[in-house]
């Protein structure tokens, strides 16, 4: 697919990322070219083109996309705008809704997640795709500001555990796997709530400090990151299914040459497969602005550590 042709000039960034992708994973980036296309459209049909394509919160120079990695699995990943910028926050979940079923998924979204009239949305919603060798799965992210977690959602003793001062931000519902997830923004991270929050759900506390240590290179002792960190839930019948924690990568590790480094030493010692990372991030010189966005680590109900990265295309 030529988005550059049928979106608009500003898309040939998106054509780039998928033409160094095609050799990797050709199947799941012609699957995924189409959805995104179709997600893409409200963009497209803006009424302020000027601006729709440098409006968006989801990067830093307010393009409507972005691509990710994960050592989770080979997919390509994106996330992207479901409306364009004259869309009213308030109405941005029922445009989602609307692409998400034109791409044959019908979600379900909780009572709790719906916005009220009168509560301030930042974003509204946003789509995700995720596309392999065989399969689709998409997720939607709804905004959870001033939405407080209703007490049946998770068991007492996790509830008790997460730390009162987390401001919930946003959820992602996966129809196709039946998860939900749970982002939060979390000031200074201590050592001593992760343990207990983690131990509550199940999960190995010990495999997060060692990740968070050896990202940042300092040692874990009385905060997990420095400054303001992002906490998400994994959750499936009612059931943990993963934990983590995610940073702007910028501000923590430096420019995208340092980001990549840690990231390539990190994948090195863990044995995760780069190859869709390196195909995305490309070897560009880049336009002064940090093509690396939010970078995550956590760990799954089995044990195994992840990361992942959002990357602008």
């Amino acid at each position: 697919m030529n988005f550059a042709a049928r979106i608009a000039p500003q898309a040939a960034l998106l054509d780039d990322a998928f033409t160094r992708l095609r050799p990797v994973a050709p199947q799941a980036v012609r699957r995924a070219g189409r959805a995104l296309g179709a997600t893409l459209g409200a963009t497209r049909r803006s009424r302020w083109p000027e601006v729709a394509w440098r409006a968006s919160s989801l990067t830093n120079t307010g393009y409507p996309v972005e691509m990710s990695w994960s050592s989770r699995d080979a997919s390509v990943r994106w996330t992207a705008e479901a409306a364009g910028p004259d869309t009213p926050e308030a109405d941005r979940l029922t445009s989602a809704l609307g692409v998400l079923q034109g791409l044959g998924v019908n979600t379900d979204v909780p009572d709790w997640l719906v916005p009220q009239a009168d509560r301030p949305l930042r974003f509204g919603a946003w789509i995700g795709g995720r596309h392999d060798g065989e399969r689709d799965r998409y997720k939607l992210y709804v905004d959870m500001a001033g939405t407080e977690l209703p007490v049946e959602l998770l068991r007492p003793s996790i509830l008790h555990a997460i730390p009162p001062r987390i401001v919930w931000r946003m959820a992602g519902v996966d129809a196709g796997a039946g998860t939900i997830e749970l982002y939060g923004r979390l000031q200074k991270p201590e050592i001593w709530e992760i343990e207990r929050l983690l131990i509550r759900c199940g999960m190995d506390s010990a495999a997060v400090i060692a990740l968070a240590s050896q990202l940042t290179g300092l040692p874990c002792e009385d905060y997990l990151l420095p400054g303001t960190a992002g906490l998400s839930l994994a959750m499936l019948d009612g059931r943990l299914i993963a934990a983590g924690f995610f940073v702007q990568a910028g501000p923590l590790l430096g420019g995208d040459a340092a980001v990549s480094r840690t990231l390539r030493d990190l994948a090195c010692r863990y044995g995760w497969d780069t190859a869709i990372y390196e195909a995305v991030l490309g070897k560009g010189g880049g336009d002064g602005h940090g093509r690396h966005g939010m970078i995550g680590f956590g760990v799954a109900a089995d044990g195994k550590p992840w990361m992942q990265v959002g990357l602008r295309p």
